[in-house]
């Protein structure tokens, strides 16, 4: 498949469907009760188990004794603290120390000459400052865009993924995360012979989940991505 058409994208609302998915309820991450544990989670999750990532945030909150979760999302505003105080603890501690000794957790962003995640994390929420983005109010779009731009010329964050996750955390219900099991699902459901890339793959979903709200359903890119991730990983349990 080389072009996304109308047709396609209702034929994967269809299936959609077909499945008989339902809304998720959206799991505790996406009510960090601060910005800069949004980057941690998304930066370490990249071809990571979950309960490795999920491990790795609340070891940094026990370390400074932030809170982890705020009681919703829509009362953040702000968040508790601020990415300029994580730099200035970021900047106390070299990365590799950050890695063994408050992360718990010595992943690369790449197997092959990638740098620590503790480093990559620290790289990133720099650059949130340089585009002027201190709290999760400062998620202008100007600002996003502004970020972007500099954190896909990071090391390791070329793709993209950790930036879309970040502002899912943060926020975003029009994103997706392209994992590897949303990636199959949307494969399997438009009969492709190749996996969609994964920006290929988030796009799908926020046209999928633009369609299915034409048709009267309340999706959104979010809450397909966590219903397709869930059924996938349950079905591929049950060898079905």
């Amino acid at each position: 498949m080389n072009f996304v058409s109308i047709s396609l994208v209702a034929e994967l609302a269809d299936q959609i469907e077909k499945t008989d998915l339902e809304i998720p309820a959206l799991a505790g991450e996406y009510r960090y009760a601060s910005l800069p544990l949004c980057v941690i989670d998304a930066v370490f999750s990249i071809s990571a188990r979950y309960s490795s990532t999920q491990n790795t945030v609340e070891r940094f909150c026990q370390f400074s004794g932030w809170t982890l979760f705020a009681a919703a999302r829509e009362t953040r505003g702000p968040g508790e603290h601020s990415v300029h105080e994580f730099v200035a603890i970021c900047e106390n501690i070299v990365p590799k120390e950050m890695a063994a000794s408050v992360y718990e957790n010595r992943q690369r962003t790449s197997s092959r000459s990638g740098i620590l995640k503790a480093e990559a994390v620290y790289l990133f929420c720099r650059a949130l400052l340089s585009a002027g983005i201190d709290g999760f109010t400062d998620l202008t779009q100007e600002r996003r865009e502004f970020a972007e731009a500099i954190i896909l010329g990071l090391p390791g964050q070329s793709s993209g993924i950790a930036f879309d996750y970040f502002l899912m955390l943060a926020g975003d219900d029009d994103l997706g995360k392209p994992d590897r099991r949303v990636q199959s699902f949307i494969g399997e459901a438009l009969q492709m012979q190749n996996l969609p890339q994964p920006r290929q793959t988030s796009v799908l979903l926020r046209l999928a989940a633009k369609e299915l709200r034409r048709r009267g359903q309340n999706w959104t890119s979010l809450t397909l991505d966590r219903a397709i991730w869930e059924y996938h990983r349950t079905n591929a349990n049950l060898g079905l």
